[in-house]
């Protein structure tokens, strides 16, 4: 600790008679009072704010007092709040509540706005009552009232180690997301959101408030992934409207762009591709590098193709990869989920094909996305994306009525395990199987079927699998 800090905290420790100790003594000496009573004096010897008065005559620490609120609620049938100790200190600290808090605090301490220093009463017996103050008491006062204001607005440092380690485990969670289950996934990113909650929940420096915020909306971002692969459409944009609230709390461009191509993925998978355009093409001004733009342009030409947009989506394809600037630290730096590539480009673009009926497009960038993902380093190989890109394949053969290709290049992902049977990859499975049994030359045909009954046994062991969770 500093030592001006130390000094400044001994100071306050050891200021003569106006510390908890003299409120102790007050409320001990005048035990026969209300706690009304007992808070104007407390007031007026120690100089506290009246919120602060009232809490001190009940004997409460903040954190009882919270607790106290929050038990009034429940008994009174007030509803839920979200009062954390950080809203009470700031309160403290002569910020005003809003005025539903206001009321609510009125009652559990059974008083009015005027005596809480909520608001004025201009009354004239509220002057006379107060004896006016010496020129040396007033200057007196003043002073004390700003040392007890600045001792009360004291920033914590949370140290470069725990920033760190919070860091590290994002980019541990989203390079194992790549390749790992979702569900373990789920529970650690629930626990480290925790932690950075916690910690955003103290008065931290600024600096670090706004370290924390990112951490936080990364965190959400992943969360909203997971919900997303797992199947919760609604939990997944909660998590992406946190995630992006975070984003522009801190004014971070890299975590907005990636937000919003997010929330349009999100869009896509839930039958809005109108939206996820709209969501696309907003999130490309925010794009400091060239991988966040490749990533939303090709996002957007996907969505473009689902709603029959040809020209659009051909034109965001080829122009995916125009844009400049080198790096930003959410695709290019912290990696994993986050990162964008070529692999994930060739997905994305094997899919607006697919949508669109070209069969030779759709084989081609299906089969890149495959290849690429089979050849690259083993981190990097996103099993979610590879699945769906041989579903695309799959189809771009079936477009070209090769039913014996696209039997053969299903089966790479019918053999997948359970926990690896996510959302986006039931729906597109699906739609293959909708193909195969609406497609007027396949009727009647034994081996169609037989693809057909597979993807549907698939299909059911992924929900048995979701049940079991």
């Amino acid at each position: 600790m500093e030592p001006l800090r130390l000094g400044f905290l001994i100071y306050l420790r050891h200021m003569p008679g106006h510390d908890l100790e003299c409120a102790r003594r007050i409320r001990t000496g005048n035990a026969d009072k209300p706690p009304k009573a007992i808070a104007q004096d407390i007031r007026a010897c120690c100089g506290h704010s009246a919120l602060k008065a009232h809490r001190l005559a009940r004997g409460w620490t903040i954190e009882k007092a919270v607790e106290s609120f929050h038990e009034m609620c429940a008994r009174e049938g007030l509803g839920a709040r979200g009062l954390t100790v950080r809203s009470w200190i700031e309160w403290e600290s002569e910020h005003l509540p809003s005025a539903d808090y206001q009321d609510l605090l009125c009652r559990l301490f059974l008083t009015s706005p005027v005596q809480l220093g909520f608001v004025r009463s201009y009354a004239p017996s509220d002057e006379s009552a107060r004896p006016p103050l010496s020129r040396r008491a007033l200057i007196t006062e003043v002073a004390r009232e700003s040392l007890t204001h600045a001792s009360e607005a004291q920033l914590s440092d949370i140290s470069a180690i725990t920033l760190e380690h919070l860091e590290d485990e994002i980019r541990r969670l989203a390079s194992e997301y790549v390749y790992g289950d979702p569900l373990p996934l789920f529970h650690r990113m629930l626990h480290l959101r925790g932690e950075v909650f916690r910690l955003l929940d103290t008065r931290v420096r600024p600096g670090q408030a706004a370290q924390l915020m990112l951490l936080a909306g990364q965190v959400c971002g992943l969360l909203a992934n997971a919900s997303l692969d797992l199947g919760d459409q609604a939990a997944a944009t909660s998590q992406a409207k946190a995630a992006w609230t975070y984003a522009a709390v801190i004014d971070h461009q890299a975590l907005r762009a990636w937000v919003r191509g997010l929330q349009a993925m999100i869009a896509y998978w839930s039958g809005s591709a109108d939206v996820a355009v709209r969501l696309a093409q907003d999130g490309q001004r925010y794009a400091p590098s060239r991988s966040a733009f490749a990533r939303l342009a090709s996002i957007e030409a996907l969505a473009c193709a689902a709603m029959g947009a040809e020209v659009e989506a051909v034109r965001a394809i080829g122009g995916a990869w125009d844009h400049k600037g080198d790096y930003d630290e959410i695709h290019d730096g912290v990696g994993g989920e986050f990162r964008f590539d070529l692999a994930k480009h060739s997905y994305l673009a094997a899919g607006a094909h697919v949508h669109l009926r070209h069969a030779d497009a759709a084989i081609t960038y299906a089969d890149q996305a495959v290849s690429l993902y089979r050849t690259g380093p083993p981190h990097l190989r996103a099993y979610g994306n590879e699945a769906i890109a041989y579903s695309d394949l799959t189809l771009g053969h079936l477009l070209k009525g090769d039913l014996e290709a696209a039997t053969a290049v299903v089966t790479n992902v019918l053999g997948l395990p359970e926990h690896q049977h996510i959302d986006g990859l039931a729906q597109r499975l699906q739609g293959v199987r909708r193909w195969v049994s609406a497609e007027p030359r396949f009727r009647g045909c034994s081996y169609a079927r037989a693809l057909a009954e597979r993807i549907e046994d698939f299909h059911a062991l992924g929900s048995r699998g979701e049940l079991a969770r």
